[in-house]
């Protein structure tokens, strides 16, 4: 799995290369573009650092005690601290963010994901030969998610909860979950979600944004129309690097949310196509490391962050096509944000030392997570 591990390495530094160099094209007629650009430069170089550490870490370290309970208890506090008023920053009527005095904000959710996988990965290794019962194998992983989607639920943000549960999903098929389980579970949770979008106004106004945008062009369906119009305008071949107009100020977000559609206004249907190219190529070669991973929990581990990755990026990508309502996910390695791109950068350390210590791929164990 060496190869694959290098390729991945290659992959993860080419798209947060991409990254800054959106994050610079889209700050260019920003006032505070630069030192927006100037941050994502620090943010990268310390994601780098955390990838290499990552790396070059027996991701079993991760599975003593000690590690893994601290890291749940400390993402499980942010989460919670995030909460409490002065302390949780509120941005556009979602209290998501922690200010670190002198230096920038940092979102606990990312750490969150991050947590879960992990405990997650522990709990399902651990319990692999009970996955066939539904109280002792199925129900755990069930409400260890449950807490982590709900703290980050109660910040006003149910995009990351999806994202979290799908993850979630993901890892207890790959540890052996029957279906007659999994497939009933799906119900209540659809049901849920569907019912705090009908609860919640804002969330309902942009559903029904969605269904037709140009309804309320000037206000709710302002940003998805910008986001599309960027698309049109990019064309087959598109504008050229830097050129693109919607990030002078038509298109809200086009640094972080909705910097997919810039880069399609900037680089065309091409670029667009090769960018989703890159991040198919990087599932299949994290779920090929998953699939041959030394034991069970690192397949886990590295299929966990294989889905978490893969998940996001094509929210993201619905979003600024207009196929999934808006909703605020950044897209991995890309879009500007701090502790994004350090925790993806530090997860795909861990997918790479789970490849490093690998097993060779063999026809016997083909199709298998070793």
């Amino acid at each position: 799995m060496k190869r694959e591990s290098i390729i991945v390495l290659g992959l993860v530094l080419g798209l947060a290369l991409v990254g800054v160099f959106m994050v610079y094209s889209t700050g260019a007629a920003d006032p505070h573009g630069m030192a927006r650009f100037q941050r994502q430069l620090v943010y990268l170089a310390i994601g780098v650092c955390a990838l290499f550490f990552c790396a070059n870490l027996d991701y079993h370290r991760l599975r003593e005690p000690f590690w893994f309970r601290s890291i749940v208890l400390i993402a499980l506090l942010l989460l919670a601290l995030v909460l409490v008023p002065g302390i949780g920053e509120e941005r556009k009527g979602a209290q998501r963010w922690i200010e670190v005095p002198g230096l920038t904000s940092f979102q606990p959710s990312e750490m969150g994901k991050f947590a879960l996988i992990l405990l997650l990965s522990v709990k399902l290794a651990q319990n692999h030969e009970q996955m066939g019962s539904f109280f002792r194998g199925f129900v755990p992983p069930l409400l260890i998610t449950g807490v982590f989607a709900g703290l980050v639920l109660l910040e006003d943000d149910l995009g990351t909860p999806v994202v979290m549960i799908s993850v979630a999903f993901c890892m207890m098929f790959m540890a052996g979950a029957r279906w007659r389980y999994m497939l009933p579970s799906i119900v209540p949770v659809v049901a849920g979600i569907a019912a705090l979008i009908v609860i919640t106004p804002y969330r309902m106004k942009r559903l029904t944004t969605f269904l037709n945008p140009w309804k309320d062009r000037e206000e709710n369906g302002y940003q998805l129309i910008q986001s599309m119009v960027a698309f049109a305008q990019g064309g087959v071949f598109g504008k050229g690097p830097g050129r693109g107009e919607q990030k002078l100020d038509y298109l809200p977000d086009a640094h972080t949310d909705f910097v997919f559609a810039a880069w399609a206004e900037e680089t065309g249907l091409v670029g667009t196509l090769a960018l989703a190219g890159l991040f198919l190529l990087l599932l299949a070669l994290t779920m090929r490391i998953a699939a041959n991973a030394r034991d069970m929990y690192g397949s886990l581990l590295a299929g966990g962050i294989a889905s978490l990755v893969a998940i996001q990026a094509a929210i993201n990508m619905a979003v600024t096509t207009g196929m999934v309502p808006t909703k605020g996910l950044p897209l991995p390695f890309i879009s500007w944000g701090g502790t994004a791109l350090m925790v993806f950068m530090a997860l795909m350390g861990l997918v790479i030392s789970v490849g490093l210590q690998g097993l060779p791929p063999s026809p016997r164990r083909a199709g298998t997570s070793a």
